[in-house]
């Protein structure tokens, strides 16, 4: 799915709350060249202390491949922003 139209809306309002903060945060550090991986392991670990619910869910997926963060990819950070970022947005609505 196109998250620009949501990150833009979100980037144009004077105040956002903690979950749209979190939002566009998680969206930088996805989008984010050349990739930060402290700065993308930082924004992966703080989701997954906020919003433990999508922590869990994430890692039920069948394509999430568990390991410690130390071990992550790229890839794996990569994968892991993009479905925070998806179940940040869809907890926004």
């Amino acid at each position: 799915m196109d998250y620009s139209i949501l990150i833009a809306l979100l980037r144009a309002k004077q105040y956002l709350t903690d979950l749209e903060k979190d939002i566009l945060d998680t969206w930088d550090e996805w989008k984010k060249e050349p990739f930060d991986y402290n700065s993308a392991q930082r924004q992966v670990m703080q989701n997954n202390a906020k919003y433990p619910e999508i922590f869990i869910a994430i890692k039920a997926l069948p394509m999430t491949v568990t390991r410690p963060l130390t071990q992550m990819t790229e890839a794996d950070i990569r994968y892991n922003l993009e479905n925070q970022l998806i179940a940040l947005a869809a907890k926004r609505r």
